[in-house]
């Protein structure tokens, strides 16, 4: 298996993909299949295209996208410290073998490649207990509940926010000690 970042080549493969997870769990994402199916495909590359702090990640079986999840970053000044996951979706069939583990895996480790990002967030459906032990494994803690954050065909569903939080190294900062110290001559 191979988990690369996706690029606008992949467009079709990732709409392909994101679309049959959107209508097959569509609890597990704010988009709708409805709203997703009739995006251009210049929307499609442009969300696949290079950007040093952001990015879509796939797991491939041959040449097939099994699997994709996303790191966006929040765009206001105040709040760049954040990332936040989107995307996370795995093909029915190829379930249960670890791929988002990887995929996760990958997007948080780019993440912690980009500088200034201190914080990583995500969402996911209380019912999802299996992606909630897989983001607590992975060091995410939650720090809210939010009630019916999502209504889908007019049923509420909750919704956990989680956070990873990461130090960085700090600058090297020079020694001003000696240009401070009182002379004694």
């Amino acid at each position: 298996m191979l988990i690369r970042r996706l690029t606008p080549s992949d467009a079709p493969s990732f709409q392909t993909l994101r679309l049959a997870g959107l209508k097959e769990t569509p609890t597990s994402f704010a988009s709708s299949y409805e709203e997703e199916m009739h995006r251009s495909p210049d929307d499609i590359a442009d969300r696949l295209a290079a950007r040093d702090d952001r990015g879509v990640f796939g797991a491939f079986e041959g040449t097939r996208l099994i699997g994709m999840a996303g790191l966006g970053r929040e765009n206001v000044a105040k709040l760049r410290h954040k990332a936040f996951v989107w995307g996370v979706y795995v093909a029915a069939d190829k379930r249960g073998r670890g791929v988002s583990r990887m995929l996760v895996s990958e997007v948080v480790g780019f993440a912690q490649s980009v500088p200034g990002i201190t914080q990583i967030n995500l969402n996911v459906n209380a019912c999802n207990h299996i992606a909630i032990r897989l983001y607590t494994s992975l060091g995410f803690k939650q720090f809210a509940l939010e009630p019916a954050s999502m209504v889908v065909d007019g049923k509420p569903y909750d919704e956990i926010h989680m956070s990873l939080r990461f130090e960085r190294e700090a600058a090297p900062t020079s020694d001003h000690t000696a240009a401070t110290k009182p002379s004694l001559t």
